[in-house]
């Protein structure tokens, strides 16, 4: 199980960019809550896939979402830490 903390502004964040991005719909599509969020290995696996649709042809991995952010770190860590 892999773990990720939401805020009530992360949640208000990612479905405001909704369905547009991988990233944000592999959130969605898993449901995500705000607060602690337990994600089974196959669900932390979609989530990282629509990160990495978002990346091809070396765009940038949370289009929509200031990569300085708090949601932005916290989903970096989250990506790198799905082994």
């Amino acid at each position: 199980m892999y773990n990720l903390t939401l805020t009530e502004n992360d949640i208000e964040t990612i479905f405001f960019v909704g369905n547009r991005y991988g990233w944000s719909k592999s959130l969605l599509d898993i449901g995500i809550n705000e607060g602690e969020n337990l994600i089974r290995e196959s669900d932390a696996w979609k989530v990282k896939d629509g990160i990495d649709d978002d990346m091809e042809g070396n765009h940038s991995a949370f289009p929509m979402l200031d990569s300085r952010s708090d949601l932005a770190e916290k989903l970096v860590k989250f990506w790198d830490s799905i082994v």
